[in-house]
This record gives structure tokens, sequence and C-alpha cells, in this order.
């Protein structure tokens, strides 16, 4: 019954970890293309739109990063 109880919880703590390292990497990748979206802005004189779509940023993420945009 201890080793269940281990390996459930060494199983729990692996979890945790990836998903930490998963939310780690979004927020890198957000980081990313927002510096993109703003040097296309700038050096390009593209318009918010012209650069997601060139960059072909998923809808769910457009909408995270315009926010940063808009502020």
């Amino acid at each position: 019954m201890c080793d269940y109880a281990n390996y459930l919880e060494r199983k729990a703590r692996n979890e945790g970890i990836s998903q930490r390292i998963n939310q780690g990497k979004k927020i890198e990748r957000k980081e990313k293309n927002i510096e993109y979206v703003r040097k296309l802005m700038e050096r390009l004189q593209m318009s918010f739109k012209e650069a997601v779509s060139l960059l072909e940023i998923p809808e769910k993420e457009i909408k995270e990063i315009e926010k940063y945009f808009q502020s």
C-alpha cells in the first residue's frame, strides 16, 4: 500500500512540474509574439491586424496579445 501511495505522490508531483513547464512556455511564447508584432508595427508600419496575420498567430492568442497593445 505504501508503494502505491508513493507512486501516486510521484505521479502528481511530476504532473505538477509538467504543467508549470507548459505554463512557462506559453508565457514565453506570448512575450515573443508581442515582441514580433511590435517590431512589425514599428519597423514596417503595419497595423496590428496585418502583423498578427503575417505571423499566423491563432485567434485565441491574438485576443491575449491585443490586450497588451490596448493598455
